[in-house]
């Protein structure tokens, strides 16, 4: 199975001034089943509207997102983790989960989630109830409720302090070696990448293009920041690349 997306280019109108904002040019990547790939570029450089493009919430021009040479259907084959987690704070955990299913999902495939992600004692809270990393938690067990070919996350870990983001990486990269899908993660952490990609995507300053593609090399046996194999990578490529990290965490 292969993911495929080009876009020829992606442009805003600013609304200040009517001035034109190139965001995305000449976008050409293809992902293999059940690859992990990161994309990382400096801030503001297009990594989120590239990804809502993907999932289908913006419109470029000239664009081609294929699974398997057909184009996909959004509702059926995405699962889209934001920056936030997005709960909605009258529904409690199991209901911010359901809400995402239809009757086709069944009760068995929610608890399922639950008891993965060591939600079930919490699954009658509310998110105001419980922490700001489960709740993150709880938006990934939501996005992966209708068991999606591909997995969308937009920076899910930010504002996260370490110990928190090192338990969900465990956790993702746990469901992920269980149920093998494409992922693609978008990090302004270099460190992140190294930790959970298989490949990292380097994007260029706006109008952001592909300028680097780089095979990971560490092998996920220690999920956490400080371990000497992830510095030992982040510091190859610091410097062997510094211009082309020169911004990047």
């Amino acid at each position: 199975m292969s993911f495929e997306i080009k876009i020829k280019k992606k442009d805003f109108i600013n609304k200040h001034d009517n001035s034109l904002v190139k965001v995305l040019k000449n976008i050409d990547i293809s992902i293999k089943h059940s690859e992990f790939v990161c994309i990382v570029g400096p801030s503001g450089c297009g990594k989120t509207t590239l990804m809502n493009i993907i999932g289908g919430l913006i419109e470029s021009d000239e664009q081609k997102i294929l699974l398997n040479k057909k184009k996909l259907q959004i509702d059926k084959n995405f699962g889209y983790v934001f920056q936030t987690s997005r709960l909605l704070p009258w529904l409690t955990v199991k209901e911010n989960i359901e809400l995402v299913c239809d009757e086709k999902e069944s009760q068995e495939r929610i608890d399922e989630l639950l008891i993965n992600f060591n939600l079930s004692e919490f699954k009658n809270y509310y998110p105001k109830s419980i922490s700001g990393g489960m709740r993150r938690k709880v938006s990934l067990a939501r996005a992966l409720a209708r068991n999606p070919k591909v997995l969308l996350m937009d920076e899910p870990f930010i504002s996260l302090d370490q110990p928190t983001s090192e338990n969900l990486y465990n956790v993702l990269i746990s469901y992920w070696k269980k149920n093998p899908i494409t992922i693609i993660l978008i990090t302004h952490n270099l460190k992140e990448a190294i930790l959970l990609a298989d490949r990292i995507i380097f994007f260029s300053k706006r109008p952001a293009s592909v300028v680097y593609e780089h095979k990971v090399k560490s092998t996920r046996k220690n999920l956490s920041i400080d371990n000497k194999e992830i510095q030992e990578e982040y510091s190859f490529l610091k410097k062997k690349f510094p211009s082309l990290l020169e911004g990047l965490i």
